[in-house]
């Protein structure tokens, strides 16, 4: 090797190894900052300021049921203004598993000191308690500010041994001072009586389920619509991401070589992607046209675009089938009761996002169905396409998205009750 590629090899290695260093420190620095942060939270303390307004503290266990409290956020904040939601978690959490309208924090220790700063910086409205037992110390706090406090999805203590005794003796005690508990189930509600607790404390039974709102769309619009097209069978891909478009694509070719009147409607998830995905249809040959010059679906239209975000609820009246965009890539864009509400079959990707829990919960009733790939999203609407199969699952969809309202819809008017309350008492 001669003298000139040694000593540029070596000042590259040399450069790497810098870069590397620097890598590695500032690696560093974001763990450190993240322990950091971690540890605040635990004393109770926390780099978010407190916004505006009226805020629910919910205490859970994780986010499994973080999308169901946000769902209650919309009426709440239609009737009470500015209603922050914060979920806090022993652990932290992914971002995308965090509802994007809510606020999330680690829980601080269950210690006085603790307990005393978290409630000082975040000055919670109403508590909702959803561990699956209470903490006397927090509760006692709670008691001394004036909070009230919710107790979702009770149970009894299962550890019934001589120091669970004398918990058992302070929950009794403590449980007389929460506004309302609401038992996971009628075990639970029987198993918390026999220890003691009042039956007039307890109201609903059951597992709080994301309420359902049926989208709204101009009917008359939607009636016209669905007299062009004729009873062509049509289904839907919403809040599509560009790096999804070649998988629906391939999926509908596809698809019309078997059921030539079948219509794709793509939404893209932001509406200026419209033109562009429009025009590279038409250069590879696709009989489309868009909403933005069309006022609907021509009767040879392979594809139809849609450029309106407000349009959805509109597309979901119509379509039979519906694909939620971004759950091929990322994470879903949408919440999948929207369409299932409307007797809509759901299918998904493998990245449910923050909805996650929604898609689980259809799929297991047989209300949605998971896809990976162009291939497979194919064979499920080619199979959904047969009318006794779509029916069936349009009904388990209805039905999944209107049980478990009660236990939502009791507990979204108990809070408006009681944040009319703590609205009162702060003289907004």
């Amino acid at each position: 090797m001669s003298l000139i590629r040694s000593s540029l090899l070596r000042r590259l290695q040399a450069l790497q190894g810098k870069t590397s260093t620097k890598t590695r420190a500032t690696e560093r620095e974001a763990q450190d900052s993240a322990a950091l942060s971690l540890a605040r939270a635990r004393q109770g303390k926390s780099d978010q300021p407190r916004p505006d307004g009226l805020l629910i503290w919910a205490c859970l266990p994780d986010l499994t049921e973080a999308e169901a409290l946000s769902s209650l956020l919309p009426p709440l904040q239609a009737e009470m203004g500015d209603v922050t939601l914060l979920l806090t978690t022993h652990d932290p959490q992914p971002s995308d598993a965090i509802p994007h309208d809510a606020r999330h924090q680690v829980s601080p220790k269950f210690e006085p000191a603790a307990v005393r700063n978290f409630l000082e910086h975040w000055q919670p409205d109403v508590v909702v308690w959803m561990q699956p037992e209470l903490d006397l110390i927090t509760l006692g706090a709670l008691k001394a500010s004036g909070v009230s406090v919710i107790w979702l999805g009770a149970g009894a203590p299962q550890d019934r041994g001589l120091t669970q005794r004398f918990k058992l003796s302070a929950l009794r005690d403590a449980v007389v001072e929460l506004d309302s508990i609401l038992p996971k189930n009628g075990a639970s509600r029987r198993e918390l009586l026999q220890l003691g607790v009042p039956a007039e404390k307890m109201d609903v039974t059951g597992i709080l389920q994301p309420l359902s709102q049926v989208p709204g769309c101009d009917i008359e619009e939607r009636d016209r619509i669905a007299q062009k097209l004729d009873a062509r069978p049509v289904w839907l891909a919403v809040g599509v991401e560009p790096r999804e478009e070649n998988a629906i694509l391939s999926a509908h070719r596809i698809l019309i070589r078997k059921s030539h009147r079948l219509l794709l409607v793509m939404i893209p998830q932001d509406p200026a992607r419209a033109a562009d995905l429009t025009a590279q249809l038409e250069t590879d040959s696709w009989i489309i046209s868009s909403r933005s010059k069309d006022d609907h679906p021509h009767r040879d239209d392979q594809i139809f675009v849609v450029d309106r975000a407000d349009e959805c609820a509109l597309w979901m009246h119509l379509a039979s089938i519906t694909l939620i965009g971004g759950t091929l890539a990322g994470g879903a864009n949408r919440n999948p009761l929207s369409p299932a509400a409307l007797g809509s079959v759901v299918l998904f990707g493998p990245e449910g996002g923050r909805h996650a829990a929604s898609f689980d919960r259809l799929m297991r009733a047989g209300a949605a169905r998971r896809v990976r790939d162009a291939a497979t999203l194919a064979v499920e609407i080619e199979h959904l396409l047969a009318p006794d199969k779509a029916a069936e699952m349009a009904m388990a969809a209805w039905d999944i998205t209107t049980r478990g309202a009660e236990v939502g819809e009791f507990l979204m008017r108990r809070l408006l009750d009681l944040l009319d309350e703590a609205e009162s008492r702060k003289g907004f």
